[in-house]
């Protein structure tokens, strides 16, 4: 079962990162560079293999990124993806872990997500990104934070390793 890994006053120094496309790839490029210790999995081998070049840890499943992390982003493709992978981060993170999720997917398919990590005692916070894949390899990304207040200021040293500007607009669904 979750472990309580609620840490609240500690910082944040291990980072899960689930898709590792473009923008994924990118940003967890990032913040290896920002001194994070990351850990990602995408289904792409190429992906994988790019990571693990780049100073980063290659996991089993993009729910093992879960494993000793204090945050875990999700950069995915679909719907079908995200709910694939919550299960996953569900299953195998702790309680009290955040997850950021970065996806352009509707609202519907985010709170389904947010419920299915919230019965494991898991936070998601709805994280749109303005930018392109070129920009987010140069760290020019704006994080456009909603959930929990405490949460989005707990996760701001992680924006701080892959974006420009960040912003919290309000609660979870407002990105």
């Amino acid at each position: 079962m979750n472990k309580d890994k609620t840490n609240k006053g500690e910082a944040i120094t291990t980072v899960g990162m689930a898709g590792l496309g473009i923008m994924g790839s990118a940003m967890a490029a990032n913040l290896i560079q920002a001194g994070f210790k990351v850990t990602g999995y995408d289904p792409v081998s190429t992906q994988r293999a790019l990571l693990k070049a780049g100073g980063g840890k290659v996991a089993g499943s993009a729910g093992a990124t879960a494993k000793g992390a204090q945050l875990v982003m999700t950069s995915l493709p679909s719907a079908a993806a995200l709910a694939s992978v919550v299960q996953e981060i569900a299953q195998q993170g702790a309680r009290g872990l955040i997850v950021v999720e970065t996806s352009t997917l509707p609202i519907p398919v985010k709170e389904a997500a947010q419920k299915v990590l919230a019965k494991a005692g898991i936070i998601m916070l709805d994280c749109p990104l303005s930018g392109t894949g070129a920009q987010a390899r140069v760290k020019d990304l704006s994080v456009y934070a909603s959930g929990p207040a405490a949460a989005i200021k707990r996760a701001i040293p992680v924006f701080e390793g892959f974006a420009r500007s960040h912003y919290n607009v309000g609660p979870f669904g407002a990105g």
